[in-house]
């Protein structure tokens, strides 16, 4: 049994809380940095979505996801930035999820950035079905992380209040730039 404490010290746990408590079964989900493929798994194995896309511009992450999930119907990995989601995608989708910064033992150079994530996010709420979820974990303890923090949260507080429900998840009181995580609820 996972404690509260647990979840609430950990934004990917948090976010995962999220998913198996506030999001539907058999629902369209796209992992927009898809990485090792835990949350891609983890949505997988406790949602069973009609489709689970996934999106990473690393061809090891592609491997990594091969390598822990397998061949899946439901499962499509897509070797592309994720900005370009709409090269892929038609339908509304019910869950997106980002877990921004750098390849866990990857190559630490390669990170998310600013402006690919706002692209991405611009395409993400015009796919967002009505009541979906986009849940998104900062690491700003890094230069891009950091600015991913400053210039993705201002595009984020400019979003009508009345079409979009914005939570963060922050540790106000910590110091080193913790991780956060942001939740957005299309209403």
């Amino acid at each position: 049994m996972i404690y509260t404490d647990e979840i609430i010290n950990n934004p990917v746990k948090l976010s995962h809380y999220l998913i198996e408590n506030r999001v539907e079964n058999n629902i369209r989900a796209c992992d927009m940095t898809a990485g090792n493929g835990k949350d891609s798994k983890f949505i997988l194995d406790k949602k069973n979505p009609k489709i689970l896309y996934a999106f990473d511009i690393q061809k090891l992450s592609q491997e990594r996801c091969q390598k822990l999930i397998g061949q899946r119907e439901n499962f499509k990995f897509i070797l592309d930035d994720h900005k370009n989601i709409e090269k892929y995608i038609g339908e509304k989708i019910d869950l997106f999820i980002y877990n921004l910064g750098f390849l866990p033992k990857g190559d630490k150079s390669i990170t998310t950035n600013y402006k690919s994530v706002i692209k991405s996010l611009e395409s993400a709420l015009n796919l967002l079905n009505e009541k979906g979820l986009i849940l998104i974990t900062f690491y700003p303890g890094h230069e891009a992380g950091k600015n991913e923090a400053l210039y993705v949260g201002d595009f984020l507080k400019n979003l009508d209040q009345k079409k979009f429900q914005l939570i963060k998840y922050d540790f106000f009181n910590q110091i080193n730039t913790p991780p956060f995580l942001i939740s957005i609820r299309k209403v």
